[in-house]
């Protein structure tokens, strides 16, 4: 009985310093991590003008092929 104690109290231990470390902040609304800064929201906002960009570029084969697309390795 004795050999239980350690690994119950260990157990314990992480329990405690999860909801205190991570789940706490969580509840209030709270994130472990900062907000991502104004130059960041302006990389992803170019990113994603960009990538709306190329999908709006895209233009259909010009031949359609019978065999499947091959890839160079």
């Amino acid at each position: 009985m004795t050999g239980v104690w350690f690994p119950l109290a260990a157990t314990a231990l992480a329990a405690a310093l999860t909801w205190w470390c991570c789940i706490r902040p969580m509840v209030r609304n709270r994130a472990c991590h900062s907000a991502p800064g104004p130059g960041l929201k302006e990389e992803l906002h170019a990113a994603r003008e960009e990538l709306r960009r190329l999908r709006g570029d895209t233009t259909p084969p010009t031949a359609p092929t019978d065999r499947p697309e091959s890839l160079n390795r």
